[in-house]
């Protein structure tokens, strides 16, 4: 592995938000954490099973190429699976590493390398765990078993307009007629056109009378 190689860890009792999952929300949740994440180089999947006749996530999982991996049912058994499968990927050389859970064991990962959080808007988060990502903390939109999202998350991924262009923008109060003004615009263009025209022949005119008066006395002169 490469130093920037990325790695994705779900902790998805955390992430997916229920000890016993629903498949349907298990994809659609899993789907979203790996398009969030980006380039990876793989993804792995950590989740309580006891019974793995009835384990319907692990065929959820290889479904969407991520490698699953069931523990036992124990107190932060997935967290510390996932943790060493972290420093085995710090002994290939990997220094990046995307954690999607919220749980504050995961902090430590900022001591290998580069640790960025991907948790879900109003979940709670560690604060120890906040302080390691930094500026490497983001929250997702809420994703329904249908693959649906919040409509607040859906407003705030609006691209934004750029600053430089907001002066070209119309503003929106409406000028004679009903036109809208352009920004910084005191007087409507139409009116400024009027204005500005007959300035211009004016000018013209003084310059063509000036320039006339110059050859006739030229040629008196003569």
């Amino acid at each position: 592995m490469q130093a920037d190689d990325r790695v994705l860890l779900i902790d998805v009792e955390n992430a997916v938000g229920s000890v016993r999952p629903r498949p349907e929300l298990v994809r659609s949740r899993v789907r979203a954490l790996v398009e969030a994440a980006g380039a990876v180089h793989h993804v792995v999947a950590c989740y309580a099973q006891d019974d793995p006749a009835a384990d319907g996530v692990v065929s959820v999982l290889a479904e969407l190429g991520v490698a699953p991996w069931p523990v036992p049912s124990k107190a932060d058994a997935a967290d510390q699976a996932l943790l060493q499968h972290a420093r085995y990927v710090h002994r290939r050389g990997g220094r990046i590493f995307t954690v999607a859970s919220g749980d504050r064991q995961f902090a430590v990962l900022a001591e290998l390398g580069q640790l960025e959080v991907l948790v879900w808007e109003k979940q709670p988060v560690a604060r120890n765990l906040a302080k390691a990502a930094g500026p490497h903390l983001r929250r997702l939109p809420n994703v329904s078993a249908n693959g649906t999202t919040s409509n607040r998350a859906n407003a705030a991924v609006r691209p934004a307009i750029v600053e430089s262009s907001a002066e070209f923008l119309p503003e929106r109060g409406k000028g004679r007629g009903g036109r809208l003004q352009p920004t910084g615009c005191s007087v409507p263009a139409r009116e400024a056109g009027r204005g500005f025209l007959p300035a211009v022949l004016t000018g013209i005119g003084v310059g063509i009378g000036q320039r006339l008066a110059a050859v006739v006395m030229d040629r008196r002169r003569w």
